[in-house]
């Protein structure tokens, strides 16, 4: 009986085809989406497990369609909900829109030269204590990790950094007032 009911299922499937397509895409609102779900809808068919035999085929076949064109649409709600949640979570807004995650190229040209400037501050350093700063502020090494590789005490480490951040501030004043 189960496999009667399928080929019979599956035959008046065949028949109302374009109606169901119809139906779909009237639902969907969108044709291609509609073949994707049509497509899902034989798939469930041909290997579905019917039990009891179905008095009305036709109306069956539209109440499989059309839940099967509700989940669809709950599936991209939820992926299109999870997305808006995501993008907020990791982009910054203003408004109602999303701020590019690059900087214009004003902003990028005076960070780049900004960045060659402390570079150039940071050659008129003792080489331990640009070192120590190179390792921490640019490569995000931790006290511990530097003062092992250097061979010296994390009190040393700090020493260094000191120096190093009161040489550049002394320096960018100076060069301030140069001006």
């Amino acid at each position: 009986m189960p496999q009667k009911q399928r080929k019979i299922l599956i035959t008046i499937y065949l028949e109302q085809r374009p109606a169901l397509l119809r139906f779909l895409s009237a639902r969907l609102r969108c044709p291609e989406l509609a073949e994707d779900v049509l497509q899902d809808l034989y798939i469930k068919l041909d290997s579905a497990r019917l039990t009891t035999e179905i008095d009305n085929p036709s109306g069956f076949l539209f109440r499989m369609a059309s839940n099967l064109s509700l989940d669809h649409i709950r599936k991209n709600k939820r992926a299109r909900l999870r997305d808006e949640a995501w993008s907020d979570l990791h982009n910054e807004k203003a408004g109602n829109d999303y701020q590019a995650d690059t900087p214009d190229a004003d902003a990028a040209l005076i960070a780049r030269e900004r960045l060659s400037a402390l570079r150039t501050r940071l050659e008129t350093l003792s080489p331990k204590a640009r070192e120590a700063f190179d390792r921490h502020k640019f490569q995000g090494q931790s006290y511990k990790q530097i003062a092992e590789e250097m061979g010296v005490s994390i009190g040393t480490v700090g020493k260094h950094l000191g120096k190093a951040l009161k040489h550049i501030m002394t320096t960018e004043g100076e060069q301030a007032n140069d001006s």
